[in-house]
């Protein structure tokens, strides 16, 4: 077993192995593989806390996916001394889709126009996409498309202005490296791209707006860049070293 620094380091990683989502079981699998191979790894149910972490000794906690449990044992493993590869603090704006779009809006980032209200509140011109505040809540990830002004929806919402997509990307930032998948709507792949200038400098403001070394950009072209989302949970889907990238972040993060 090769080992950083002077000993075999000790690894927490939370992240759902069985089941785990098809678009990521590959991507941990083998990178759970070949961590083993130079560090002793424990398994972390992301849906689970996990109080007894200090008595694991973690040199790195890593919350490869996240549920609000994950995210307690995050700001538990950084209280401990471990190290990280996303901060607390920004991984929890992250979860809220109302003060994400305020951040990027107020560090100059363009997004799609958007408002937070009930719907007699709202403004805004369909079409728009109607989404609850908090991505990690019962049905956050689910979202309505309206496309009449007539907005029936229960409680406050967020509800952004619809950006007719000419060009979609994820942009990905795994440590140090920075990759891009295009999405094609034909057929519903992504295969990797050269990362314009444009999306590495989007990327880098990104990562100090949040404090973040591992996160994905959904990007919208329209005459514009709009950031559509930041997620510090990564697929990498399309990118061809994603295992090398992912292992080398994690190294590197328990050198530091």
């Amino acid at each position: 077993m090769d080992s950083v620094g002077d000993h075999s380091p000790t690894i927490g990683i939370s992240v759902f192995v069985d089941p785990c989502p098809p678009l990521t079981k590959n991507l941990f699998d083998r990178l759970i593989h070949r961590l083993r191979s130079w560090a002793t790894v424990h398994i972390l149910r992301p849906d689970t806390t996990h109080p007894n972490l200090s008595s694991m000794e973690l040199d790195l906690y890593h919350m490869a996916h996240w549920h609000h449990a994950a995210i307690q044992d995050l700001k538990r493993a950084s209280q401990n001394g471990a190290a990280t590869i996303n901060s607390y603090q920004g991984v929890s704006v992250t979860t809220d889709r109302l003060a994400k779009l305020r951040r990027l809006q107020e560090a100059g980032i363009t997004v799609p126009e958007f408002q937070f209200g009930t719907d007699d509140e709202i403004t805004l011109n369909p079409p728009v996409l109607v989404k609850p505040r908090n991505e990690l809540d019962f049905h956050g990830h689910e979202f309505d498309s309206l496309f009449t002004d007539d907005y029936i929806f229960d409680g406050e919402k967020v509800v952004q202005r619809y950006i007719v997509p000419r060009q979609s990307y994820k942009v990905f930032r795994i440590g140090e490296a920075i990759r891009t998948a295009k999405h094609h709507w034909k057929d519903g792949t992504s295969l990797e791209r050269p990362t314009s200038r444009n999306f590495r400098q989007l990327t880098r403001r990104v990562a100090d707006v949040f404090d973040l070394s591992l996160f994905e950009l959904d990007i919208v072209v329209h005459k514009a860049a709009y950031v559509i989302d930041v997620n510090p949970v990564v697929s990498l889907e399309g990118i061809s070293d994603a295992v090398q990238l992912y292992e080398t972040c994690l190294r590197e993060a328990i050198s530091h």
